[in-house]
């Protein structure tokens, strides 16, 4: 009796060890990643955002027009093939009233290298916080954007994960978007104070609209993200009493793969739908910015 333990136990170590290590060049799952976290935590990378805003300051972004257009995906987990990114990227850049688009997070699967990513943004370098006329891509940092200690690379790509844009128009009006890192699905102390600096600072501008753009969404409708699907209790609902109280309009996320649009105390929040190579039914969000926003959900071919 006691030999069989001995050999289900050396069975299950065996087994563990291999999903736990994630064998191969290919693998896409870290699962050691998912629990202990290889990564730095939130606070040290929300520190090394911080440190890089200070030097460079927040970008204020030229529209084209009072109604213009923001352009809007998710979860690529690009690998070995960037097809609709790619899609996505040049659908942008061709319109002359886009002046900005965001990607909500999980920009690569596992261990597919930044680089391969920005290769498809040639000839311009498009790096968040980076000023341009435009064909500017701001950048959310997801889970997977963290695996296997991918941070040190995403943040080489990307500069920064916690960070505010602005976007005028040609009639003065300014539209305040909000970038915050929820990538292990919490956003820190430290980040939640600098939220609500951000926010008590918007209080007093003349902002038309405000937005807010994170990977990880509110509300958890399944466990098919596992422990990483949502925020704790007490940080949803700190949050939600903080975008609303503050006048935020929209929260746009990903993580979840499926679409969802929850009205909150009049805020609301946009799950997007995942835009991967390998999905069905792939689509980004085109959003116009007018004197209300107004959205549509565009299937990529």
């Amino acid at each position: 009796m006691k030999k069989n333990i001995q050999i289900c136990l050396g069975s299950l170590l065996l087994v563990l060890g291999s999903i736990f290590t994630a064998c191969g060049p290919d693998a896409r799952l870290d699962m050691v990643g998912m629990f202990a976290g290889t990564s730095p935590t939130i606070d040290k990378r929300f520190e090394v955002s911080q440190k890089y805003n200070q030097q460079t300051g927040f970008a204020t972004l030229q529209a084209p027009a009072d109604d213009y257009h923001v352009y809007v995906c998710t979860d690529t987990h690009i690998t070995k093939t960037r097809t609709r990114w790619e899609y996505f990227i040049n659908t942008y850049r061709e319109d002359v009233l886009c002046p900005v688009a965001v990607h909500l997070g999980d920009i690569i699967d596992a261990r597919t290298d930044f680089a391969y990513v920005q290769e498809s943004l040639a000839p311009q370098k498009v790096l968040a916080n980076q000023q341009m006329k435009a064909d500017t891509l701001m950048a959310v940092c997801g889970n997977h954007d963290i695996y296997f200690s991918l941070w040190e690379k995403f943040i080489n790509a990307f500069k920064t994960s916690s960070y505010y844009f602005v976007v005028q128009t040609p009639s003065g009006k300014q539209d305040l978007f909000v970038v915050y890192d929820s990538a292990d699905g919490t956003v820190g102390k430290n980040q939640l104070q600098w939220l609500e600096q951000t926010l008590d600072w918007a209080d007093k501008q003349d902002f038309r609209h405000i937005v807010a753009c994170t990977h990880t969404h509110f509300f958890k409708r399944d466990g098919s993200q596992g422990h990483t699907s949502n925020y704790t209790l007490e940080e949803t609902y700190a949050l939600l009493n903080l975008f609303t109280k503050h006048g935020v309009e929209m929260v746009w996320s990903g993580h979840d793969h499926s679409r969802e649009i929850t009205q909150v105390k009049g805020m609301t929040c946009i799950v997007v739908d995942s835009m991967k190579d390998e999905d069905k039914e792939p689509y980004y969000m085109l959003v116009t910015m007018g004197e209300k926003i107004d959205y549509e959900f565009v299937a990529v071919p």
